[in-house]
């Protein structure tokens, strides 16, 4: 909400009594951020200009020399309200970039020398002595000045002094507390490249005891015992849909991204990852030249389109879309291969839906669904220039070519559950034979590729319809359906009146948003999805210090630990079995915080023209990254997630698990807290991810990445058995009023299980021999399914709850946050339950899994 003046005024005071030694930008540094150049320097050739000057050293010398220090400094400008947007974070936009004086003195030494182009070194010497004077004693100045001048006699005299007088009516008032901390000499160790604000960024959050609603026994709901109060005092801002503990950090890492897309975007000489960062933020930000534009940096593609006027060239301008990352019917990516992951492969899959769901199309109870989607299929091919009636038209063919991908299209519960049908090795001959009219050597030429002997063509049924349709469809209906895609897919990079109708169908319908998400942070969503490892390493810089990566160490390995011990003591597994578990945790990695190598960044042909543009250029630029990958060693070192994603993943072909540092956050990780909120936070967070090498999915994956079922007959009888309990127990709860898929969400469910009894051992082991210091009252264990549970709190639209049900396989985090601990002994115990509450279900009933 938004703020006034006093308010501003009050946190502005605040803010500047806290970074003593923080100021505002120069008059130098404004202008060059705000019209691309520096201010013009003093003109001293002529003898009228340097008499002029003299007159001004005689009366700006000696009063600088004597200038009293300010008593208060210079109030900077209010705060900008947010505009609602983050919640409890009103002022974070504070208007002025704050930046270390002492950094910008010594940028302003490497870029712009003080005396850079004094005719001799003489007049260098003499003028950086007096300088170096000035900066340490200004009261001094004027002798040190006179003294430079005496030294380089003549006209040289003068334009270092006059240099040096530029200087001071430049910089800040230097105080006399400033002058006494200085020292001498000068000398600063190397800073940080890109720096934090810490003031606009939202407090962290940490567990506080009053949370927790006293009125609830934990015995009969952790979940609502620990978040209840939270979810009942907490109100969705309009332009979320949904928002808890991991909202909460991705607020956070999108505040962190914002500053440095900030300072990338006034760097005068980038790498090639910040230039590509810099330019997609100022022209994002570029609101009026967006609007001046309107339709036109999406009209090269538009005419493209309109020029495809056979079969032959609908083909061609597909497969040139891949090259582009732009075809909207189906996705080329590489990645290593199931039976050998030594090597990547080339994987085709199914697109082509506007719709979440495929099972969406032919629901009866979707038809208001339906209509709405109808309506926005038109709207926008009328801003992409074609007239109403043509799109009244055209729109209901559309949606039939939608609805025949769709009958056609493997369903998201089994992409979810079955990762086989992503792998359908075949020949460029075998796939040509299903599918005619697709010439897939061409598709790899046109990629620039060489074509592989084999390569997966998933979903094959998917993609034997397309090729029918390719045929059958008439031009006319292809090119109406391309131009929708195509406009739809551009709309947020383009001007208001694109943006709000993309929003209005798909945040607003689909997922229950009531106004515009604010500007930054579509821009930034935008950047992070088509170039965020270009902000990777930067963000790694400034938000995973060294002491983390340490902790995150210590822990880690205590869960390594935890796991083999726990493996140890299975008793689902046989010998055999027990054994290759054994050898799928010893090589199992858990790389935290970042790669240990960063993706290599060309020359991506962005610039400050057009965000549209430039979102398509690096969208092309990755793509080709992607694709010389074809047949190449796997890269053990690639990551799928960028380092300010809140997010974590398994990668079974590698055996790898990454942690991304934007999770290495309060509540997850907190370097003042407890081993047991470290450890129900994080912990369980890791541990998920080391239980999934050994869920429904991990166990057809061996050490090696290689596709095939390591379990004996029966390991795999005992697991399946576990399996389906879990699977029908949860399918007993209900989320948002509808029922769990407990076989949709196993996985996730076996992972939660294994991952908390892996964390709960490893903190014990963390803490053994240390006595329980029963911090706020409460026990270590107890503070620890405490932990775990304030991490799955959430609220949503009851629009976002149905989108989830339908294309994510975790099920609600309240259900999560009492489903694996109801199923742990060691609950029970910690909270003192009694046998048949909710939370402590007799022993038969409960299920172990790790």
């Amino acid at each position: 909400m938004p703020i006034n003046a006093t308010q501003a005024r009050q946190q502005q005071g605040a803010f500047q009594r806290k970074h003593r030694g923080l100021a505002a930008p120069s008059h130098i540094a404004t202008c060059q951020q705000r019209y691309g150049r520096q201010p013009p320097g003093l003109n001293l050739q002529g003898a009228s200009n340097q008499l002029a000057l003299m007159l001004l050293l005689s009366t700006a010398l000696p009063a600088l020399a004597h200038r009293p220090a300010p008593a208060t400094q210079a109030a900077h400008p209010p705060p900008r309200p947010a505009s609602g947007w983050p919640p409890a974070a009103q002022a974070m936009d504070t208007g002025i970039e704050l930046h270390d004086m002492r950094a910008a003195a010594a940028r302003a030494a490497a870029h712009d020398p003080l005396l850079g182009s004094a005719p001799t070194a003489v007049v260098n010497l003499a003028t950086d002595a007096a300088l170096a004077t000035c900066l340490r004693h200004p009261r001094q100045c004027a002798p040190a000045v006179v003294t430079a001048a005496v030294t380089a006699a003549g006209v040289t005299a003068f334009w270092a002094a006059a240099a040096t007088a530029g200087y001071l009516l430049h910089r800040d008032p230097v105080t006399a507390d400033d002058a006494a901390e200085a020292p001498a000499p000068v000398t600063y160790p190397p800073l940080p490249r890109y720096r934090l604000d810490p003031q606009r960024l939202l407090p962290p959050m940490r567990f506080n005891v009053s949370d927790l609603e006293p009125g609830i026994s934990p015995c009969v709901s952790l979940g609502a015992h620990v978040n209840r109060r939270w979810e009942e005092t907490t109100t969705l801002q309009p332009s979320r849909t949904q928002l808890g503990t991991l909202d909460h950090l991705r607020t956070n890492a999108l505040l962190v991204c914002q500053q440095l897309a900030e300072q990338m975007a006034i760097e005068r000489t980038p790498d090639k990852p910040a230039k590509v960062i810099g330019d997609l933020w100022a022209t994002g930000m570029d609101e009026v030249g967006i609007e001046v534009a309107d339709r036109r940096p999406l009209q090269p593609a538009l005419d493209a389109i309109e020029a495809v006027g056979d079969t032959d060239a609908l083909i061609e301008y597909l497969f040139d879309a891949s090259r582009r990352d732009a075809n909207p019917l189906f996705t080329f990516t590489v990645r290593p291969d199931f039976e050998d992951p030594a090597t990547n492969i080339g994987y085709f899959a199914q697109s082509g839906l506007g719709l979440p769901s495929s099972e969406w199309y032919d629901d009866p109870q979707k038809g208001r669904l339906i209509d709405a989607y109808r309506a926005h299929v038109v709207e926008t091919l009328v801003l992409s220039g074609m007239p109403r009636s043509d799109a009244d038209r055209l729109a209901p063919e559309i949606l039939l070519i939608e609805r025949e991908l769709a009958a056609a299209s493997v369903p998201f519960s089994k992409l979810a559950t079955d990762i086989s049908v992503f792998h359908n090795i075949v020949t460029p001959e075998q796939a040509r034979q299903q599918t005619p009219n697709l010439d897939w050597r061409r598709f790899f030429h046109a990629q620039g590729l060489q074509p592989p002997a084999t390569f997966s063509l998933g979903m094959p049924t998917f993609f034997q319809k397309l090729d029918t349709l390719l045929k059958d469809m008439p031009l006319e209906t292809w090119r109406a359906y391309l131009r929708f895609h195509a406009t739809d897919d551009a709309a947020p990079c383009l001007s208001t009146a694109f943006v709000d109708t993309h929003d209005a169908f798909h945040g607003g319908v689909i997922k229950g948003r009531r106004s515009r998400v604010p500007r930054f942070a579509r821009i930034l969503g935008m950047i992070q999805q088509a170039a965020g490892d270009a902000m990777g390493p930067a963000y790694a810089q400034v938000a995973f210090p060294a002491d983390t990566a340490r902790s995150l160490q210590t822990i880690t390995q205590q869960l390594t630990s935890a796991l083999k011990n726990r493996i140890a003591q299975c008793d689902w597994m046989d010998a055999e079995t027990r054994e290759r578990a054994m050898q799928k945790a010893n090589t199992q990695r858990i790389e935290v915080g970042h790669p240990s190598q960063w993706p290599v960044w060309s020359d991506v042909g962005t610039g400050r023209n057009s965000f549209l543009e430039n979102m398509q250029a690096v969208r092309a630029h990755a793509q080709r990254r992607n694709g010389a990958q074809l047949g190449q060693p796997a890269d053990h070192h690639h990551w799928k997630l960028t380092p300010q994603t809140v997010n974590a993943y398994q990668d079974v072909s590698l055996n790898l698990i990454a942690i991304p540092a934007a999770l290495l956050q309060p509540p997850f990780h907190d370097a003042n807290a407890d081993a047991a909120l470290n450890y129900g936070g994080i912990g369980a967070i890791i541990g998920h991810e080391i239980a999934h090498g050994f869920d429904t999915v991990g166990t057809s994956f061996d050490e090696r990445g290689h596709e095939g079922d390591w379990l004996t007959p029966y390991s795999r009888q005992q697991f399946d058995a576990r399996a389906d309990r879990l699977a029908r127990q949860f399918s007993g709860y209900e989320g948002d009023g509808e029922a769990v898929d407990g076989e949709l969400t196993l996985d996730e469910n076996l992972a939660d299980l294994g991952g908390l009894s892996i964390a709960l051992q490893a903190m014990r082991q963390a803490t053994a021999g240390t006595p329980d210091p029963m911090i706020d009252g409460k026990t270590r264990e107890q503070r620890f399914f405490i932990a775990y549970a304030m991490a799955r709190r959430a609220i949503s639209t009851p629009q976002r709850a149905e989108l989830d049900r339908a294309i994510d396989n975790h099920p609600p985090e309240p259900v999560r946050a009492d489903g694996a601990p109801s199923n742990m002994r060691e609950f029970s115990t910690a909270f003192n339950c009694t046998p048949g509450m909710a939370m402590a279900r007799p022993a038969d009933q409960q299920i172990r899994f790790l």
